[in-house]
């Protein structure tokens, strides 16, 4: 017999239950929890549900990841009239959550091409290249000012502002250091800070190599933020950013 569950959204979040895909949202999004495991924390949580449904569930909420489909299905939720009010919350709340961890990765690359353009030398390519096609783009890219960044760098005298003992080396046609621009406040927070600049060289802070990736990708990044936080909370509120380090940290 087919398994129609499968067959849209709105059926797949049915078979899984609205406000249990909210609550163990988390859970359901983490893979290396397993199916048996996260069923007795749904059980013990739904006492009044059987376990069996619980083994259910589990399947079409992770097809739901799988598909890429679970910001949509946050939506769902939250458009629902069916769904208990706590629950649309929490969803209103998960889906900031995922669009701002989006938009920062989306940033984290942006950043990364910047920081290249702004250290390469102006070259003429002559090399003879096809046109390209045109692709449509809905998404807002935060302008940034090389000047700006320019000078955090030349203020930071080219140093690591963690630790200025970090290794740093020797541009190749300059004698300065080499060290990178990273906004401490991400420029994909604009909206949490309207009429506010945030590419200023206040919010601007010249880092290693290391450093950045570590702010980046690294799984100690919360102990580097922190020490830049300290060093420039009173710089950042000078220009309105005012911001706890709890809410810097959630842009992260």
């Amino acid at each position: 017999m087919k398994d129609t569950k499968y067959e849209d959204l709105n059926k797949t979040l049915a078979a899984v239950g609205k406000a249990v895909f909210v609550n163990f949202y988390y859970d359901f999004k983490d893979f290396s929890i397993s199916k048996d495991e996260l069923a007795k924390k749904i059980l013990s949580e739904n006492p009044g549900s059987k376990s069996d449904s619980q083994n259910f569930r589990i399947p079409r909420a992770r097809h739901i990841f799988e598909l890429g489909q679970e910001k949509e299905a946050l939506r769902i939720i939250i458009e629902s009239k069916r769904v208990d009010k706590k629950a649309i919350e929490k969803a209103k709340n998960i889906l900031v959550k995922e669009i701002i961890r989006e938009d920062f990765q989306t940033e984290s690359v942006e950043e990364r091409q910047f920081i290249e353009h702004f250290n390469q030398e102006i070259q003429y390519d002559t090399t003879l290249k096809e046109a390209p096609l045109i692709v449509e783009r809905t998404q807002y890219i935060y302008p940034r000012k090389q000047s700006e960044a320019r000078s955090a760098l030349r203020r930071a005298q080219y140093l690591c502002e963690v630790d200025s003992s970090h290794f740093v080396f020797k541009r190749r046609n300059r004698s300065d250091n080499y060290t990178e621009p990273h906004h401490l406040v991400p420029l994909s927070a604009h909206r949490d800070f309207p009429g506010i600049d945030l590419d200023r060289e206040q919010n601007i802070v010249s880092l290693c190599s290391n450093c950045h990736n570590m702010l980046h990708y690294g799984a100690s990044y919360k102990e580097i933020l922190y020490e830049l936080y300290i060093q420039r909370r009173e710089l950042l509120k000078q220009i309105g950013i005012v911001i706890s380090f709890e809410q810097l940290v959630s842009y992260y």
